[in-house]
């Protein structure tokens, strides 16, 4: 999960999305090999250890997205800052029934 003040990658998010859509999630590998990336830098970018987003790299998985995934992507699908509060119902807050 992302830190406070860091920027949320959702990446795997996406790809969660399409497998939903198509049926089928690609490996961090093959996106790499579409974008026309190292895997290593693929990871580095989805794990948050960069010292820096390159904007290539920004735009690249946009544009891969965009194609694949029936409502498109835009920056905002793959980025956010400050990061959204966790979806994760295992973490959830639940309200207190009274």
């Amino acid at each position: 999960m992302a830190q406070d003040n860091q920027i949320e990658i959702r990446f795997n998010s996406l790809l969660a999305h399409m497998e939903l859509e198509k049926g089928y999630r690609p490996t961090q590998k093959e996106v790499a090999e579409t974008i026309g990336i190292a895997e290593s830098t693929l990871s580095r970018f989805v794990q948050g250890k960069t010292g820096r987003f390159d904007s290539d790299i920004l735009i690249k998985l946009v544009d891969y997205f965009d194609g694949q995934l029936e409502n498109g992507c835009t920056l905002a699908d793959l980025i956010a800052y400050p990061p959204a509060p966790s979806q994760d119902i295992v973490n959830a807050a639940l309200p207190v029934v009274t």
